[in-house]
């Protein structure tokens, strides 16, 4: 993750989650500032049906895994 500058101000809502600013530079130096959902606070859906997402994970399986 050398290539992603997280930051933490400032934070805004979203209807059911916080985002905060993340720096990303691709393969030839370009930086972009994107938003990231920090936290969720209201209920999630994968398709159609409500689930606790994870809010980091060591795979995009893992991260859209239904959470016990």
């Amino acid at each position: 993750m050398n290539n992603l500058k997280f930051d933490y101000e400032p934070v805004i809502y979203t209807t059911g989650a916080f985002l905060k600013p993340l720096k990303v530079i691709d393969s030839q130096d370009n930086e972009k500032w994107v938003w990231f959902v920090s936290e969720f606070t209201d209920d999630s859906y994968f398709n159609g049906d409500g689930f606790n997402p994870h809010e980091f994970a060591n795979s995009k399986e893992v991260l859209i895994s239904i959470s016990e």
